[in-house]
């Protein structure tokens, strides 16, 4: 590989990841080389595109905030380009004709058209396991918190129906006691993707009691055992207490988890989604819960974000719903940052490409 020792950088931040914490990154990434920074923060004023409406030119692109003009104006010259997701689409790779490498702050780097980059021999790196701690975190969370009722629980207090009920010449215990619910130890935990987050996801299961069944079709079944029991998808939806998925938005796994998935669970089962809205079909689930075909479901994340005011997830009481914050910590710009320096290190500073995700080569 050749990297000219005068280098054109170009530092794409936006309102999760900041463009100081990305040039505070680089200063170690690029140290001995002399080089000019152009830095350019993109506006979150909407949520990142995951429905494609918008016609930016690049259907492979997905996840971004702002626009492909906005890199396309000031990618002249440059050799380096930083963001966390800005839209990398095959036009603004064509003007960027000077670049090297491209640096994306986030585990899956969908708001780059990797195939292309690539086949301009564009070195790509990204920040894979920086949410591996909060999602893991989250997720565990969602198990107990609808295993114990803890949200319907603690409305009944707030609401102070504990109180009524209790101060009653003849106490009436009937909602007190629809609070109750399983004991953890040695209930079957299902866990849909074994990368990262799934691996620290069925550690933590098992250290609180759970019995973790994991299926992942593209590991050996020894590595799978490593972690939990190895089950095909239909005996881990079917057998399962709890199931959580942890698998990326790619187009085979789109309405991976259907009617026919919720169809086989069973109706004490709680379903568990902090990956991405596009893998379940959204209305099978509805209806899942609605019917009480299951037991309860948590969600982060739904096909359409930020969810309609009049979507039927709102009327259930049955389903725990967040607003995408699952991969959110306190120190995600800073975090972020840290791990792609971590990455691009060894490419600028020991020429290789052991940490580099698209060419190994």
């Amino acid at each position: 590989m050749d990297i000219p020792n005068k280098l054109k950088v170009l530092i794409v931040g936006d309102d999760w990841v900041s463009t100081e914490h990305l040039q505070s990154a680089m200063k170690d990434v690029l140290k001995g080389y002399e080089y000019e920074t152009i830095t350019h923060t993109i506006v979150m004023d909407k949520p990142m595109s995951r429905d494609k409406k918008d016609d930016i030119g690049d259907d492979t692109v997905n996840e971004y905030c702002g626009t492909p003009e906005e890199i396309i104006d000031r990618i002249d010259g440059v050799n380096v380009l930083i963001t966390h997701t800005a839209p990398i689409t095959k036009q603004v790779i064509d003007a960027g004709k000077d670049l090297i490498a491209i640096g994306c702050c986030r585990s899956d780097a969908v708001n780059i058209n990797m195939d292309y980059a690539t086949k301009k021999g564009i070195y790509i790196f990204n920040a894979p396991g920086r949410s591996v701690e909060p999602v893991s975190d989250i997720t565990i969370t969602f198990a107990l918190a609808l295993a114990r009722n803890i949200l319907k629980a603690d409305s009944y207090v707030r609401q102070g129906r504990w109180y009524k009920d209790i101060n009653r010449e003849e106490p009436v215990w009937d909602e007190f006691y629809s609070f109750r619910g399983p004991v953890i130890k040695g209930k079957k935990f299902g866990v849909v993707g074994l990368g990262k987050i799934g691996k620290k996801v069925a550690e933590k299961a098992k250290g609180i009691g759970f019995d973790v069944q994991i299926y992942d079709p593209f590991l050996a079944k020894e590595k799978v055992e490593e972690y939990g029991r190895c089950l095909s998808l239909e005996d881990l939806i079917s057998s399962s207490d709890f199931i959580t998925l942890h698998i990326p938005p790619v187009e085979s796994n789109k309405n991976l988890i259907d009617e026919k998935m919720f169809g086989m669970m069973k109706p004490s089962t709680y379903f568990i989604n902090v990956a991405r809205g596009e893998i379940i079909d959204e209305i099978a689930l509805i209806n899942a819960l609605k019917t009480k075909k299951i037991a309860g479901a948590a969600l982060d994340v739904f096909w359409k974000e930020p969810l309609e005011l009049d979507s039927e997830l709102l009327k259930l009481d049955n389903v725990i719903l967040t607003p995408h914050i699952a991969g959110q910590r306190y120190d995600v710009s800073e975090g972020s940052a840290d791990i792609l320096r971590e990455y691009m290190l060894p490419f600028f500073q020991e020429k290789s490409l052991r940490t580099c995700l698209n060419i190994k080569k």
